[in-house]
Parts: structure tokens; C-alpha cells; sequence
């Protein structure tokens, strides 16, 4: 897979205005003086670029050279995206956002798929690594397959349920206590009365799974994961289809080499997060409240 590297600057077209000086937060261009004469040098003999792209963005003639990626995109607003959206029509977008656990069965068009997978492909990530993955799965069979599998880590953990007791001391505080808990147990005993009579309580029959897999680079994957999805939600009711992020199937993928294996998942990468995709079939009439923050501020 390419990626982005700067080579250098086209002296020609360069108008010595060092914006690539101030947009570089790792130091990498420099002005050389010679008399009354200047010109602007890029060095990384070390490789401390990220990538960024920032120093291509700023430059107001194109000056900047690099190899490997898609050309530039610019736009009307790009110096102010401020004037694309309101905040209050943004806040209304994110809060008409609802995790959908009911779907039509309608095939979703795949240049659609392509457009949230494009919207999760520009999403941040930490020291701008780039290094998600994804796999879609259109096809019902194998939908079914990977629901039943991540159904059977739930019968597993109700088998074990009647070893709580001897359990619990070998368990965090947190996975003790929902084990101990009487919810628990009778969640578990919907779960199945639902599943014997034909309801997919992991993909709710949605038409598109996302799973999303990366090399476990830092603390930081997770967190990227978590933006990718987000942004890949917000596309996708922008164009009138819904998601829910299912951790049940995100948490058996991490546990379940074999099935990683089967899917083509490399050995090196963990999953993390799972995405339903497909046009919803319920219509909500109101967003719902939530808590208040807790911030504190340190003026």
C-alpha cells in the first residue's frame, strides 16, 4: 500500500512565503539565505514525517512535491468550513443519529458503501497512521454464519453462568459484578427466546456488515477505530441509511482467532468495531435526552 511522502519543493513555483514553515509542526522545512536571496529546503533524513499533509494544503501555489497518494481536493469552503454547516443544523444531524436495530430487507447499492467507507477512509488517526482495514460482508449467508458464531460465545457464558460463585474472585470488578448480577441471567434467557424464534439478535438481519481491523499500534488504535465508525455513521444517514456499532460481534472477533483466520484476517491485526449497515425500517419522531455533563474547569 502507498503512502504519502513529500520529496521535496518545486523551487519554480515556490514564492517563499514559508506558510509550509508555520504549517509543519515536526520542523522539517527550513529557509536557506544566501545574500539577499532566500529559498525553502524540506529534510528528514530521519523520517520524522507523519504525513500529514498539512504542508500541502497550506502552500498557495502547489509547490510542494510528494509521491504516493491521490491528488489534492480543494473546494470553495476549504479555507472556512464553518460556512458549510451551521451549528445548529450540525447539532440536529448528530442528535437525529440512533443506534438502528430494525431493517428493511433491501439490498443497499454498492456505489452507497463505497461512499461511507470513502467518509471513514478520511477520518484522523494518531500520528496520521492510516492503518485501518476493513472487510464488508453482503452476503446473507455468511452474515448468518458470523451471527450464529458470536451467538455461540453467548450460550458459552450462559453455561458458565451456574459457575459464577467460583468464578467471580478470578474476575475484574467490573465483569464480576455483571456476572453476579440477576439481570444477567434472565438478559441471557431473552436473548435465546428471541434467537429460537427466528430474531438475529447480533445483526438484526441488517443487509452490510463492516468489520474494522488494524495492527494494535498503541492505546491510540482503539480511539481511531472509534472515529473511523463515527464518521462512517454520519455518512451513512446522510445518505438515509442506518447503523448500529455491535460490540458483541467486535468482542468474539477479538477472542476468536480461527474465525479472524477464516475471514482473512492477518495474524498481526485485532478487530475493533463491527458495523451494521442498511435502510431502516422504523422512523423516529423526536431525539431523545441525555445526561448532563460532568466537566470540570481549571480557569
Amino acid at each position: 500500500m502507498s503512502r504519502l511522502k513529500i520529496i521535496g519543493i518545486d523551487s519554480e513555483k515556490c514564492i517563499k512565503c514559508e506558510k509550509c514553515i508555520t504549517s509543519c509542526s515536526v520542523r522539517l522545512f527550513s529557509v536557506e539565505r544566501a545574500g539577499m536571496e532566500k529559498k525553502i529546503e524540506f529534510d528528514d533524513p530521519y523520517h520524522f514525517c507523519f504525513r500529514c499533509g498539512h504542508c500541502i494544503s497550506i502552500c498557495p501555489t502547489e509547490a510542494i512535491d510528494y509521491t504516493g497518494a491521490e491528488q489534492t481536493y480543494t473546494f470553495e469552503e476549504v479555507s472556512t468550513p464553518e460556512s458549510l454547516i451551521s451549528y445548529d443544523d450540525m447539532m440536529k444531524f448528530i442528535r437525529a443519529r440512533r443506534s438502528i436495530r430494525i431493517y428493511k430487507d433491501k439490498p443497499v447499492p454498492e456505489p452507497l458503501i463505497h461512499s461511507v467507507l470513502e467518509a471513514m477512509r478520511y477520518s484522523p488517526s494518531a500520528s496520521n497512521r492510516q492503518s485501518r482495514e476493513y472487510i464488508v460482508i453482503t452476503d446473507k449467508e455468511k452474515i448468518a454464519w458470523l451471527s450464529t458464531k458470536v451467538s455461540n460465545l453467548m450460550k458459552t457464558t450462559q453455561r458458565l453462568l451456574p459457575l459464577r460463585y467460583l468464578i467471580a474472585p478470578f474476575l475484574s470488578s467490573s465483569l464480576r459484578r455483571r456476572i453476579m448480577s440477576p439481570r444477567t441471567k434472565k438478559s441471557l434467557e431473552m436473548f435465546f427466546e428471541r434467537t429460537d424464534s427466528g430474531d438475529d439478535m447480533i445483526f438484526f438481519k441488517a443487509p452490510i456488515v463492516i468489520i474494522l481491523y488494524a495492527p494494535p499500534y498503541s492505546k491510540m488504535t482503539g480511539p481511531d477505530a472509534g472515529i473511523a465508525l463515527t464518521h462512517g455513521m454520519l455518512a451513512a444517514q446522510s445518505l438515509g441509511l442506518g447503523t448500529c456499532w455491535i460490540g458483541f460481534a467486535q468482542e468474539y472477533l477479538w477472542r476468536s482467532k480461527k474465525t479472524r483466520k477464516t475471514l482473512g484476517i492477518p495474524k498481526d491485526r485485532n478487530v475493533y468495531g463491527v458495523l451494521v449497515m442498511g435502510y431502516t425500517d422504523i422512523k423516529f419522531e423526536r431525539a431523545p435526552p441525555r445526561r448532563e455533563l460532568s466537566v470540570k474547569w481549571k480557569k
